[in-house]
Formats: structure tokens, sequence, C-alpha cells
């Protein structure tokens, strides 16, 4: 099962699919706030889990921030695995993944409930706020941090 999916940086060739794989489980995330995360000056970063014929099947959206509380956290407002047949695989995959780019963090957070807008996605309050997800404390990895 793990050849079923290829999980890389999104390419801009896939961004279409990748938005509405996320207005199927956040109908009033707009296509202009979705442009927006790919403005560079955001640091936003998205990765997604396609399947052998190219269709977007998973994508996580984050970015790495200091936490006035815990340090650096990647925080993962978008988690998204759909998948008819083995949604949990791809799930482990894409968080494995995750995991593996968060190794400079201590923390990562991934939201329980995806941002209705650009606006509340980047909000500080939220941010700040420690109990609005799955935090996850990170394994630091034996090659070494990515890259920030």
């Amino acid at each position: 099962m793990l050849d079923n999916y290829v999980i890389c940086e999104l390419q801009p060739d896939n961004a279409l699919s990748a938005f509405a794989l996320v207005c199927s489980v956040a109908p009033t995330f707009e296509e202009k706030d979705w442009h927006g995360l790919f403005d560079g000056s955001r640091r936003w970063r998205c990765i997604g889990a396609s399947d052998l014929a190219g269709r977007v099947r998973g994508l996580a959206v984050f970015r790495f921030l200091m936490h006035p509380e815990v340090g650096w956290l990647m925080d993962v407002p978008i988690f998204i695995a759909l998948s008819a047949a083995d949604h949990n695989h791809l799930a482990e995959s894409l968080f494995a993944s995750l995991e593996v780019q968060a190794s400079a963090c201590q923390f990562m957070r991934v939201w329980n409930k995806l941002p209705e807008s650009l606006e509340e996605l980047e909000g500080p309050e939220l941010f700040r706020r420690w109990n609005h997800g799955l935090i996850y404390r990170v394994r630091p990895q034996e090659h070494g941090p990515a890259s920030l």
C-alpha cells in the first residue's frame, strides 16, 4: 500500500484539484484564500498525496512559527486524507511526511477544525491558543533537523 500514493510538495498543476479537496470538507474556504496560501511572504507550505492516477487524495498545509510558550511549532491548520479504499494508510503516510519535516520543532499542532478563511487561519489569537487540535511532540530525527 505504501506505493499507492506520491507524497510531495504540492505542484502548481495540482493546486486546483487540491482546492476541490479542501472545498469538499470546508466549503466556506474561498478560492481567493486558497491562492493567498501560495503567496511566498506568508510562508505556508503545502504537501499533497496523489494516487497513481494523479488525483489529489490528501493534503496538509503548514508553516513553522515561533510559539510564545513552546518555541518552534509546526502549525497544520489543514490536514485532509480522503480515500474510499484506505484513508487510514493515507493519513498515516501524510502524517509521517509531516513528522520528518518537523524535526527541528518540539511540537506539531494539527487543528481539529478546518479554518473557514485565510483570515481565521492566520489569526494570531488562534495561533497562540493551545486548545484547538492535536498537539504532537515531535521525536528528534537521527539525520538532523529539516530546514525551516
